[in-house]
């Protein structure tokens, strides 16, 4: 099976695959991404130059091995654990929270000797305020880098599906500078998800809620 990494830089992926060209077939809008042949720090620098320019739509890096894929990007990008939630409560309503202009899903790092799960559960809880929640099963990961203290950082971030309730009042959590969280019905995530992240949009897709 080919293997195949997306990773967003800016809002904008990086493909990390085995085949490119198979990719493409099933992602059309990847045929208008820039490609690299080949795991070399060259084409990683080169990647994300171009990312980071306007009006691009993204990049490909292909390699026959998944391994030196890998390598070379753990060797740039310090990979990170983390959870998140897709929750949503007995009315179907979905809960996003609004932090630094943009909608999200809530999540965060994972603390030390704590598992994925529970980090998920923890930060979900945290973030909103809400304590009477239960853990589904996963949905996906998702991949992105950001800068912090000079450190090159990949965070991998585990969503899962979860249930919460109504009855609880969603509190934001200010020292992680949300602003709101809101029980949002699905006809209407529209406006809210077009002023979300692409990673955020499919990851709710993945998990079947479709406005």
């Amino acid at each position: 099976m080919d293997f195949v990494q997306k990773i967003y830089i800016n809002n904008k992926p990086l493909i990390l695959t085995t085949d490119a060209d198979a990719y493409i077939a099933k992602n059309p809008i990847a045929g208008g991404y820039i490609r690299f042949e080949g795991a070399f720090p060259r084409s990683f620098r080169l990647s994300v130059e171009h990312i980071n320019k306007p009006a691009t739509l993204g990049a490909i890096i292909e390699d026959f091995s998944q391994r030196s894929l890998q390598e070379e990007l753990h060797a740039i990008y310090t990979p990170i654990d983390a959870g998140g939630g897709v929750v949503r409560n007995e009315r179907g309503e979905v809960l996003m929270i609004f932090r630094r202009g943009k909608w999200d899903l809530p999540k965060g790092k994972c603390d030390d000797g704590e598992t994925i799960e529970e980090c998920s559960i923890r930060e979900v809880s945290e973030e909103t305020g809400l304590q009477k929640l239960k853990l589904g099963e996963k949905i996906c990961d998702t991949y992105h880098v950001y800068s912090q203290k000079k450190q090159n950082l990949l965070k991998c971030t585990a969503w899962y599906n979860m249930t919460g309730t109504s009855k609880e009042e969603p509190i934001p959590q200010a020292e992680e500078n949300i602003q709101e969280v809101r029980w949002v019905p699905v006809d209407e995530l529209g406006p809210l998800a077009n002023k979300s992240y692409e990673a955020i949009r499919e990851v709710m897709h993945m998990a079947g809620v479709n406005w």
